[in-house]
């Protein structure tokens, strides 16, 4: 597989999730900057930078950060650190009218707003996302489409699985020829809202507040009705993919091994944001229900 950055930042996500939840954020909703007219922004979180330019407001972006892929035209933008550990030079070469970054317990909030004016959203939940991004819209005078946006991601993540879905156990490419441990992912995170909107109830159904990874025997204990694997690589090799489900075979006694229910999804729409989270959302339950048929 291709080498991501991405990869990167996808683990240190779902370590921060963890932080997030145990310790919790200080505030219910997105810490607002005040009112403004639409100024120019360097942001410093890839799922902000890619609501930033869905919403129409792309053109105000005048700096990402290192770990911004998408949309492509963002690799053109000046590369400002990550809200983990910001270039305070770059930035303040840059001198944007707004800096925004996620709100994550770890961002050190103090040395961002000392470089000029900040904003810090939420990113955890699906109840963040939504109203981190109208925020968006407010603070870019882009609020009809970041409403718009809002009221889809809404829309697509408001199902809740019935109470007999199929038990999903949602899991990160493992190293080939290597199953374990097996990250995976967590009940109450964004991919766990997603799971469930897919038609999935989530196999791993605790609240994690550690670190989301398991070894095989835990898997065997839980015995998911499926398994979906998800791979970060846009163009994932069909020997891969192969060896993906190889891995998965040697885990005979699992019930969706048996029953052939083990699926592999890739891309990084995966672990993007607006309307590829919608994407990914309709993938999850697609593939729910071609692994579901007898």
């Amino acid at each position: 597989m291709k080498n991501h950055p991405l990869i990167a930042v996808t683990v240190a996500a779902l370590l921060a999730i963890g932080a997030g939840v145990a310790i919790s954020f200080a505030f219910s909703g997105p810490e607002q900057a005040p009112p403004s007219e639409a100024t120019t922004v360097v942001s410093l979180s890839p799922p902000i930078t890619e609501t930033l330019f869905e919403i129409g407001a792309g053109g105000l972006v005048i700096g990402r950060s290192d770990y911004c892929q998408f949309p492509p035209q963002v690799a053109d933008l000046p590369p400002c650190g990550t809200a983990l550990s910001p270039n305070g030079e770059a930035i303040v070469r840059l001198s944007p009218g707004l800096i925004i970054a996620d709100a994550s317990v770890s961002t050190p909030r103090d040395e961002i707003s000392k470089l000029g004016k900040a904003a810090f959203m939420p990113w955890l939940t699906a109840e963040d996302i939504i109203s981190s991004t109208r925020e968006l819209g407010r603070l870019t005078n882009h609020i009809e489409e970041a409403n718009k946006l809002a009221d889809d991601l809404a829309a697509a993540l408001q199902r809740r699985a019935s109470a007999d879905a199929p038990r999903v156990l949602l899991v990160m490419t493992p190293t080939p020829g290597k199953l374990g441990p097996i990250t995976f992912f967590r009940r109450n995170s964004i991919h766990g809202r997603m799971l469930e909107a897919a038609g999935g109830r989530n196999a791993a159904d605790y609240d994690e507040t550690g670190v989301p990874i398991m070894p095989a025997e835990k898997v065997l204990q839980l015995d998911p009705d499926v398994i979906i694997v998800i791979d970060l690589d846009d163009d994932l090799p069909e020997n891969r993919k192969q060896q993906i489900l190889h891995d998965w075979s040697t885990l005979a006694p699992l019930t969706a091994v048996q029953q052939g229910r083990v699926g592999v999804l890739n891309g990084q729409h995966f672990y993007g944001a607006g309307r590829r989270l919608i994407r990914a959302v309709d993938e999850l339950r697609a593939e729910i229900q071609r692994l579901r048929k007898p």
